[in-house]
């Protein structure tokens, strides 16, 4: 639970990099409507989308571009007109919600909130927060598509110093299951089931083929 003391970290992990967020035609307006805050309608945004949908790198994007705040559990609350990122916003004390929202509205700061549910599905707790959370907009996270996942797979291989041909990712990004959780379990993966192999599309197929579901890789293979 998130309370009114919040001490300010602004460490950003390397995979969440800006540089490492991959825009396509499926996620290009949300990649426009981050860079732009300036522009929201209203200072506060709720971002939507289930687990490996990508809406922590979207909120880590943010969070660079404009240096908001990344706010984690037993931090103070910073000042007013400061650019602000909670993720698991639907977990945190929204008592706390609360004020963030009326600091970001009397000092031009923006607030953005990832959860994996909806505002909808959120137990309110705090009557005053439930007016707050119906007057902020929400985006669901857009669904990758082919293009999206065939280069968050390259860029992922790369930093294995893996270069497989285009082939054989637009042969993972058809298959594999659209999320950006499963693609790092794909390329940890591979990379084990081709001890020391070339990456080709034939040891794609035979990985896929084998491992379709993927349920042999755990947490702890780096995911």
């Amino acid at each position: 639970m998130m309370s009114h003391q919040l001490h300010l970290d602004l460490t950003l992990p390397d995979r969440f990099a800006a540089k490492d967020f991959v825009v396509s035609e499926a996620n290009d307006d949300l990649h426009s409507l981050l860079m732009t805050p300036q522009a929201w309608l209203n200072p506060h945004l709720v971002l939507t989308g289930p687990e490996g949908s990508g809406k922590t790198h979207a909120g880590h994007l943010f969070a660079e571009t404009h240096d908001a705040v990344w706010l984690e559990p037993g931090q103070s609350l910073p000042p007013s007109g400061t650019f602000m990122v909670i993720d698991d916003a639907d977990a945190v004390d929204q008592e706390s919600l609360f004020h963030l929202f009326n600091l970001t509205s009397a000092g031009n700061g923006r607030l953005l909130l990832l959860s994996r549910l909806h505002p909808a599905q959120w137990r309110i707790t705090v009557p005053d927060f439930e007016s707050r959370l119906k007057a902020m907009r929400v985006v669901d996270m857009p669904e990758p598509d082919d293009a999206l996942l065939k280069q968050v797979l390259k860029k992922l291989f790369a930093t294995r110093l893996i270069t497989p041909s285009d082939d054989v990712l637009e042969y993972l990004s058809r298959r594999m299951e659209r999320s950006f959780a499963h693609a790092q379990k794909i390329v940890t993966g591979i990379e084990d089931y081709a001890n020391g192999r070339a990456f080709t599309r034939v040891l794609a197929r035979e990985f896929i083929d084998k491992y379709e579901n993927l349920s042999w890789l755990s947490d702890e293979d780096g995911i």
